[in-house]
């Protein structure tokens, strides 16, 4: 690995590989982490872990799900120090990290915070979206992020998320060593684009914990999809929201938890 090259998603490394009771010197390659500091009106309100790509989009997706701002229009400058790792952010209002409740730092990879007020906060009023997709929408959506991101298939190291709309196959999907950067950095996106949610399937490679519900529903986003499990706590909160959610996508089935009525099939429920 060499210190002075620029930094991509991923970086050569020579490891030793053991095989048929050998040694052997090998070139491949790990997935790349760097701490980005977010500095908001000159007050540094918190450093992640993340992949350096797509640092945009995920400073507005942070943000927005952690309460600092309520839409992409509340951003009124952003530059991004690479030397230093830091993004220096301008908003309309600054809101004290202190108002906004106790930090609850995220579970899994990535170490991400939210903030208790929105956690809580995101748990009223129940999303009343009518969107219903088909079954084999939610099977091909997950199919086509699982086999998209050739960072994965190279280092292994690495979660993706995207969104697709009215179950089509999603234009766009990012990768981020956290499950929750990834879905940070995607609903970033959207918000700058200004993208409609109701009829947004947020998909993801990961485990659904608790976590990632609350963005989805700061969002309104009526359908939630992995190729992982949810934890017990993220079927509550999903079932109380009015998120569908829907885990364990594979070639021919799936599982869902909550809200089975936006899924259709060939043959419906006896």
């Amino acid at each position: 690995m060499k210190d002075d090259a620029p930094l991509g998603e991923m970086t050569p490394y020579t490891i030793t590989r053991y095989r048929n009771d050998e040694l052997l010197a090998e070139d491949t390659h790990v997935a790349a982490e760097i701490p980005l500091t977010f500095q908001v009106n000159d007050r540094e309100i918190a450093t992640l872990m993340c992949t350096p790509s797509h640092l945009k989009v995920f400073a507005y997706g942070f943000l927005f799900t952690s309460g600092f701002i309520t839409s992409a229009d509340d951003i009124m400058s952003f530059s991004l120090d690479e030397k230093k790792w830091r993004a220096d952010i301008q908003v309309k209002e600054f809101i004290d990290p202190d108002l906004l409740g106790q930090r609850v730092y995220t579970s899994g990879c990535g170490k991400g915070v939210m903030y208790a007020s929105m956690m809580e906060l995101s748990s009223r009023h129940p999303i009343q979206s009518q969107c219903r997709v088909h079954g084999q929408d939610i099977i091909q959506v997950i199919g086509w992020l699982q086999r998209a991101s050739q960072l994965h298939t190279i280092t292994g190291g690495v979660h993706s998320a995207s969104a697709s709309i009215n179950g089509r196959v999603p234009d766009f999907f990012i990768d981020d060593i956290g499950r929750h950067n990834a879905v940070d950095k995607v609903l970033g996106t959207l918000l700058l684009e200004k993208t409609d949610c109701s009829n947004v399937i947020l998909a993801c490679t990961g485990r659904i914990s608790s976590e990632i519900l609350h963005k989805a529903r700061r969002l309104e986003i009526p359908i939630l999809a992995s190729r992982g499990a949810p934890t017990h706590q993220s079927i509550l909160l999903a079932r109380d929201m009015g998120i569908t959610l829907v885990g364990f996508v594979r070639r021919t089935n799936f599982a869902i938890f909550t809200h089975a009525q936006r899924i259709s099939g060939n043959g419906e429920k006896k």
